[in-house]
């Protein structure tokens, strides 16, 4: 809302009258001539002048005019610039996450948030590093995020989906057969090991077992990884959502006993929560429950 005493000021400056700018704005002549009165007091000089054809600016109020208005005007600006964001009209909303969510989720998701609110403009950043993809949360790079439970950094999150973990083999791997592979052979053969941070669901769970895996290779790409196993180079352990949609020769078995990661959206622990990303929030939710029905 605009400062009243400018208000006032660009009232009487454009009527030329403090009882016609009184009854625009509903103020009593006593009352808008006090908004003047303190306006002068405040900056020691006088803006006004009566005479006998109404109230006029005196020099130094012609000189401040056009940045009084100019006030106004951003005010106003601003005002309304308030009110599209509350109401989900305008924005910007940052969304960071890793690759399986980033490729799996988050197009169709995005889709369905922008028809909701098609004046927020959303930007998706992609981070297969978990320690660094919670550091763009908690540093506001991102108003929100997905992430893997338990998080290292302090942020609220709200668990959204348990991904299941599998072992991901050759259609030759001797057990190609079987419905699962069973944690006592995860050290019984050739392994593929990932040089990305984001492998840790597979290092946690070969730590809690107590088995070490037997690498034959060490491999920077997800895909090369696939493309390596389909030909027979060994197995490796991925969670079940990065091999949606992905066109390789391989089996996925469930592990037994069965193992999942938790993801889970997050925001940062510090600080009020924006009504645009707790409207995305209730999208993503929405949307992974039917996506999960929907499998």
């Amino acid at each position: 809302m605009n400062n009243p005493k400018y208000t006032a000021f660009l009232s009487i400056a454009e009527t030329g009258s403090v009882k016609k700018a009184a009854e625009i704005l509903g103020y009593t002549q006593p009352g808008i001539s006090y908004l003047i009165s303190s306006m002068e007091e405040e900056w020691d000089m006088q803006l006004f002048v009566r005479n006998y054809g109404g109230t006029v600016l005196t020099p130094e109020g012609e000189l401040l005019l056009p940045y009084i208005r100019s006030v106004c005007t951003c005010e106003s600006l601003l005002t309304n610039k308030v009110h599209e964001i509350k109401n989900l009209d305008a924005g910007i909303l940052r969304i960071g996450t890793f690759s399986s969510v980033h490729i799996n989720w988050l197009p169709e998701m995005v889709k369905e948030y922008r028809q909701k609110h098609p004046g927020i403009e959303v930007e998706m950043k992609c981070c297969d590093d978990y320690d660094r993809l919670e550091d763009m949360i908690c540093a506001g790079e991102a108003d929100c995020g997905f992430v893997i439970l338990p998080t290292s950094k302090k942020l609220k999150v709200t668990e959204l989906y348990s991904d299941p973990v599998v072992a991901v083999l050759g259609t030759g791997h001797p057990l190609a057969g079987e419905p699962c592979f069973p944690v006592s052979a995860l050290d019984q053969y050739p392994y593929i090991q990932s040089l990305v941070s984001s492998e840790s669901e597979a290092d946690a769970i070969f730590s809690m077992y107590d088995k070490k895996p037997d690498v034959a290779h060490w491999v920077d790409n997800d895909f090369t990884m696939l493309s390596m196993i389909s030909s027979g180079y060994g197995f490796a352990i991925f969670p079940e959502l990065l091999l949606e949609h992905l066109d390789f020769h391989v089996l996925a078995k469930p592990l037994a006993p069965a193992a999942s990661r938790k993801i889970a959206f997050a925001v940062r622990a510090a600080g009020p929560v924006s009504q645009t990303v707790r409207s995305f929030q209730d999208t993503a939710f929405d949307w992974v429950r039917k996506w999960s029905k929907s499998r």
